[in-house]
């Protein structure tokens, strides 16, 4: 889990040794081992202002003269009290005139309500600072201060680390401490020695088509609130140890992801699992009973022709549809129900599919009306139309009960995708997450990504279900014409980064089966 991975890089800073409350009011800052101050607890000495918001637009002697003026102006809102760097609220960030690379950097902070703040990293935005006690506002879904502090908030909406991982602040009146670690565009964040950011590449607000810079200064932002900082520490990266460092992080990742596999099937043996906590067999619906399921010439194992080896070609619109039985794989329960699906997917879907509805994936029970999941295209618009629905007990999405295609797209349990990047040449990646189906103490939801990107979310319905927990089974061709290949299962819905790294493995989810079975 990534527990490992922090306690490794926690126990390189003895936290007690700047954490104490002798500390606090030390007029020499002590940094741990490793670690240097850059704040010496007395002046602003390294210090200067500058928000780069500024000068944006500016150029040449403009430009050099407004950065002139917020060197003067730096003092008139910043000052230092007890070992403690103050400012009111206002004025141009306090910036440090050193540059860093890779870094570990140790900071303290408190500040008031109403305010929020950041630290900016080689000079961009930033770790976010907010007043988690804001009430989220629908009309501004991508602005989560509930959350928490500590996300990348400058990163595009819906990507890894934008938002924590989980809210860790402490109460007002009290220090919180943030460790972050960045290597190269990498960044790690721990707030109150929780993990908020896992990892996650931080964007380049000023060029996102560019990575950040190699080295930059340190920023803390004034945003209209109080703000005291302390004992601000950093430990300079070298290269051979940011490389064991990177190396250690997706070992970590990539072994949390395997310990939340269920099922993985590859194609390259034959339709049956390659790895399954439950049964591996894989079978078709004959009547009231499961037979073995076998290729033919509607559902073929096509070899090479998969996007990692072998791979799954349903030729025509069949009845052959290959099942996995859910015992040990989906783990569905009727308290509270959670996990992902993967596959990877290669078909011109205005091309390849017949008409009628196309559901490449499905999850059923004993009876729809008690609930029914599944991936569809829609049968009738060009293009078509790429879905993700949660439909759960009946009478809660259809309490008029009419027909699926007369209820307006607004008002369904799904996300729908109208250019849904799909192609005969390429393959594309789909995930789609279920979360606490079926437990109305926390929030329920549903996510579809696409090629590592979120798409939307199945949020605000009431996700109750009633399957007999023997008969769930997971269904894939219904009507499907294309190719299929990498079919993954996992007992938890997946976080945006770690869908963003199975995305990414060059070898597919092989690679976590290969651990799971260690």
């Amino acid at each position: 889990m990534r527990v490992n991975f922090c306690l490794a890089i926690l126990a390189l800073i003895p936290l007690a040794e700047h954490l104490s409350p002798s500390s606090a009011l030390a007029a020499e800052p002590q940094p741990p081992q490793g670690f240097k101050a850059i704040f010496n607890g007395k002046d602003l000495a390294g210090w200067y202002g500058n928000n780069p918001h500024n000068g944006t637009n500016l150029t040449g002697d403009k430009k050099a003269a407004d950065l002139a003026q917020q060197r003067l102006d730096f003092p008139k809102n910043w000052t230092v009290e007890n070992g403690e760097l103050v400012n009111d609220g206002h004025g141009p960030y306090a910036t440090t005139e050193e540059e860093f690379g890779d870094i570990d950097l140790l900071i303290e902070y408190k500040t008031v309500a109403k305010a929020d703040s950041g630290i900016y990293l080689r000079g961009t935005p930033q770790v976010q600072i907010w007043d988690w006690n804001q009430v989220f506002d629908p009309k501004a879904p991508t602005r989560r201060p509930h959350l928490g502090s500590g996300g990348l908030f400058n990163n595009t909406p819906w990507t890894a680390g934008r938002d924590p991982l989980v809210r860790a602040d402490r109460p007002f009146g009290e220090w919180n401490q943030f460790k972050i670690t960045q290597i190269g565009s990498r960044t790690w964040v721990w707030l109150n020695d929780h993990l908020v950011v896992d990892g996650a590449v931080m964007e380049n607000f000023w060029d996102r088509s560019k990575p950040l810079p190699a080295k930059g200064p340190i920023m803390l932002q004034t945003h209209g609130g109080e703000i005291r900082w302390r004992n601000i520490f950093v430990h300079e990266i070298e290269p051979a140890e940011a490389q064991q460092r990177l190396a250690a992080a997706d070992k970590e990742t990539k072994t949390r992801l395997a310990r939340a596999l269920t099922l993985h099937a590859s194609f390259d043996h034959g339709l049956d699992a390659d790895f399954a906590r439950g049964d591996k067999a894989c079978y078709v619906v004959e009547g009231t009973n499961l037979v073995p399921a076998k290729p033919n010439d509607d559902v073929r194992l096509s070899a090479d022709a998969g996007r990692f080896g072998q791979g799954l070609h349903f030729t025509r619109k069949n009845n052959l549809r290959p099942t996995y039985k859910d015992g040990g794989v989906l783990g569905y329960n009727d308290k509270n129900w959670s996990t992902t699906v993967s596959t990877w997917l290669r078909l011109n879907p205005d091309l390849d599919l017949e008409p009628g509805y196309c559901d490449p994936v499905q999850i059923v029970g004993d009876d729809l009306k008690k609930g029914f999941i599944f991936l569809e295209w829609s049968k009738d618009e060009t293009p078509r139309f790429f879905r993700y629905a949660i439909r759960p007990l009946f009478h809660i999405w259809n309490p008029n009960n009419v027909q699926w295609a007369d209820i307006p797209f607004e008002k369904r349990p799904m996300v729908q995708v109208a250019k849904a990047p799909f192609s005969r040449e390429e393959w594309t990646h789909v995930v789609f997450t279920l979360e606490n189906v079926n437990d109305k103490s926390k929030p329920q939801a549903g996510q579809l990504f696409i090629n590592g990107v979120r798409q939307g979310a199945i949020e605000n319905w009431d996700l109750s279900f009633a399957w007999d927990p023997s008969r769930v089974l997971l269904v894939l061709g219904a009507a499907y014409v294309g190719h299929m290949d990498d079919l993954t299962v996992f007992d938890r819905a997946l976080s945006v980064d770690e869908v963003q790294l199975l995305y990414g493995l060059k070898s597919g989810a092989g690679e976590l089966a290969k651990i799971a079975a260690e």
